[in-house]
Formats: structure tokens, sequence, C-alpha cells
């Protein structure tokens, strides 16, 4: 019997459940996923809990309907939690300990693991992932297998990525009351590459854009590992708003406006005015200047990849990313968005079809499941043998 693993993402704009098992060779099937439109949540925050519960309980009824329309009924009891937005941070640290007998072993190499997990987190940050980057022996990095070396001093060298733990707990709370276990909370950004990043891509220095509603995380992968991380606060709903606010529409009528009109590129090719969806079948259609639409898209994403591209360039990284960039989330679905990243960061850019999973080749924009699926795969990773279903048989909620 196959086991089940399933990930949850609370988004700004969408709530997205997806259930995956295993395969054989190893690897995991997307068997069944949903999304909604979220509510009580803003900027990648819960701020009404009653209403992320209403939605949680939404797509947990979405899969139910999809499994029972596939003639499968199960009672799904807990899930990884995908967690996006600026309060989560990615901080260095080194764990270190002397080399006994002048030359590293096993001994040693358990005990500097065990001291790169010894760091100390604030009470109200909590943690998401430790990524190991390289060792050094006597201060010399870029590391892989130091065993057999001699030296003195041994280092691994970790980023801790945690958050802020309220918003963390918000989400828990959400999801117990719609019957539903939290197992561990997962960053978004690192789950998505992981479903999207080929093994040369990350040894050749690659960048991950994971754009969502309320916020966009990135990840640089460079000589095969994760060498930074973070999330800027700049999202898709950013540009919905500066559209709404600058043509005086309904914010609706502006996400209209975005997907189905708007490129990231000012000057493209197409009609010179487009029409302004109606807030109602009453209402008169207007219209506006095309030019003057992509420009308000175009101002706001280039804030956002210049902000991207300034740290990069701070942490000496911008020039190393021979594999170029990679986009996920939602809002990678914007018009022309990939070539402007390619114009400010200089780099050649594609959109992020998973394929370290399967299942999600049918889905229109799979690129706006990545960081789900990553999160699935993980869950198969992490697996201790217990399935998450608490039974074959049964209801949703108990």
């Amino acid at each position: 019997m196959s086991n089940f693993y399933a990930a949850i993402e609370i988004g700004t704009t969408r709530t997205v459940l997806a259930i995956g098992e295993d395969e054989p060779g190893g690897r995991i099937k997307i068997t069944c996923h949903a999304e909604i439109p979220s509510t009580g949540v803003r900027k990648s925050q819960i701020l009404d809990i009653n209403q992320a519960t209403t939605s949680i309980r939404s797509v947990l009824r979405a899969i139910e309907k999809k499994q029972s329309e596939a003639g499968s009924t199960i009672t799904l009891g807990n899930a990884y939690l995908v967690v996006s937005g600026q309060h989560i941070k990615a901080d260095p640290f080194q764990g270190m300990i002397p080399i006994e007998g002048a030359k590293v072993g096993s001994d040693e190499l358990d005990a500097v693991f065990r001291s790169s997990r010894t760091m100390q987190l604030p009470k109200d940050r909590e943690l998401l992932d430790i990524v190991d980057q390289d060792y050094e022996v006597d201060g010399l990095r870029g590391i892989t297998a130091p065993r057999g070396m001699s030296g003195r001093m041994l280092r691994l060298n970790t980023l801790q990525i945690h958050a802020d733990k309220s918003r963390i707990d918000n989400a828990r709370t959400a999801a117990d009351d719609a019957k539903l276990e939290i197992r561990e909370p997962l960053f978004a950004a690192t789950c998505a590459a992981d479903a999207v990043l080929e093994e040369h891509e990350k040894r050749n220095g690659v960048l991950v854009l994971d754009i969502g509603g309320g916020s966009t995380g990135y990840a640089v992968y460079f000589d095969g590992h994760l060498a930074s991380t973070g999330v800027v606060g700049v999202g898709g709903d950013h540009v919905t708003n500066d559209i709404a606010h600058a043509f005086q529409t309904t914010n609706a009528q502006a996400e209209q406006l975005k997907i189905e009109s708007a490129s990231a590129i000012i000057g493209t090719p197409g009609e010179a005015r487009v029409k302004v969806p109606g807030s109602s079948p009453l209402m008169e259609t207007r219209t506006i200047s095309r030019r003057a639409l992509d420009t308000v898209v175009n101002a706001r994403l280039r804030e956002l990849f210049t902000v991207i591209r300034d740290t990069l360039e701070e942490q000496d990284l911008l020039n190393r990313l021979h594999a170029g960039a990679v986009l996920t989330g939602g809002g990678a679905a914007m018009r022309d968005i990939d070539a402007l990243v390619q114009r400010e960061l200089g780099m050649p850019t594609r959109t992020g079809k998973p394929v370290n999973v399967d299942g999600l080749d049918d889905e229109k924009f799979p690129a706006a499941f990545a960081a789900v699926a990553g999160a699935v795969m993980y869950a198969g990773r992490a697996d201790d043998g217990r399935s998450i279903l608490d039974g074959i048989l049964g209801r949703f909620f108990k």
C-alpha cells in the first residue's frame, strides 16, 4: 500500500492543498490538488482566523469532492504547512569543533553536525529549516567531503531559516479548527526550488523567484547548495492594487486587467486601448490606455526586481548565476514577466514547471503549484513509515 502525503498553503490570494503518493523508483506523484480564494489573509498574514478556517474547510471539501469523483474516500488527518511572507529570515550559522587525531573522521562529522544545530532563536521565532552549505578545514571553504582531511579545526556552514512564531501558530489554529493537524512548517521558496530545479542548475548557479500574492521569496543556489534566500514584501496583489488606484477600478476589475490585458514590458504589440471590465452588467464599459496600464505594472515589478538585484550584487552572487532565473508562483503567470526579469537581472529566465514530482502535467499553469508540490516531496523524504491518512474509509471532518 502506498503512503500518502499532504501539503497546504494559506496564501494571500488562494488556499492550496495537494496530496501525493509514492511511485515506483522513489518519485512522488500529486494525485489530487485543489485551490480556492483565500479569505482573512493579507500580505501573507492571517488577519481573521475564522475566515481562514473557512478557506481551509472549503479546500478540504474540494479535495473530498475530487476524491469522491475518482472513486476514493480518505480521511485527511494532517498536512505540512507552506509558509511565505516578509517575516521569514535566513541567518548564517557555523558549527565548529576541533579535529581529534589531526584527521576528519566519523566522530568529527557527527560532532560538527550537532554543533551546527545549536543556534538559539528568540522565543518569538520558529525554525523552518537548517540548510547545510559546505565545510571548512582550517579556513578553507567549499569542501563537500572532508572525511580524511588533515587539520586542526572543522566547521560546517549552514543557513538557518526561521519565521514569526505567532504567524505559524495562527495558521495552526485555523487548521486545527478545520480538523487538520499541521505537521511542520516549510519555506515556500525552497519548496518551489526543490520541485523545479535540476541538480546541474544548482551547481552552475541559479535563482528561483517564487512570486505570490503578498510577497516574493527568492532562493539562490551555487556550487550545489543554497547560498542565499529571503523574502521581499512585494507580490502580485501590489500590482493589482496599483492598477486599481491608477485607473479608479475595483480590485476585481484591476485583477482582470492584470491577467487579461497587462504586460510587464512597456510597448509590447497589442491594442492601443483596452476595455475596463464592468463591475456589473448595467455599468457602461470604458477604455484605458494599454501603454498606461503596462507602465503601472512595469513600475511595480521593476521595483521588486531592483531590490533583488541589489541584494544579490551585495552578496557577490549576481554574476555567478550561470543557469539563470526560474519563476514560480501564481505571479509568474503575468504576461512578459520573464522578459522583464531577463532584462532587469541580465540572465536567461524561464518559467519553472515542476520536474521532480509527477501529476501536474495537465494543470494550465503548473508553476503556480511548485511550492506545495515541493512540500509534498519533502513530506515523502521525511516520512517515518506512517501514512498521513487516518484510514481509507471515513469523512474529512471528525
